[in-house]
């Protein structure tokens, strides 16, 4: 019996097991990984219906990657 997921709904542990989160040998950088989840999440989302909130989510999403990276 496959499980049908309704739209917005998170993926299933599989779906993302056999999502192309990582190129075919070779690894994915933090920065890819955060835009990748930023794209699955955000655009079309309640956030991205508020310019101000867009923009101080994106804001924090860029924080994330630098803080991440150790340079702040």
């Amino acid at each position: 019996m496959a499980v049908e997921k309704s739209e917005g709904s998170a993926p299933l542990p599989e779906e993302i097991e056999q999502s192309s989160a990582a190129p075919r040998g070779g690894a994915i950088s933090i920065d890819q990984l955060i835009e990748r989840w930023w794209h699955d999440n955000f655009p079309g989302s309640a956030i991205a219906r508020d310019t101000q909130a867009w923009n101080v989510a994106y804001g924090a999403k860029e924080m994330l990657k630098r803080l991440l990276k150790g340079s702040i």
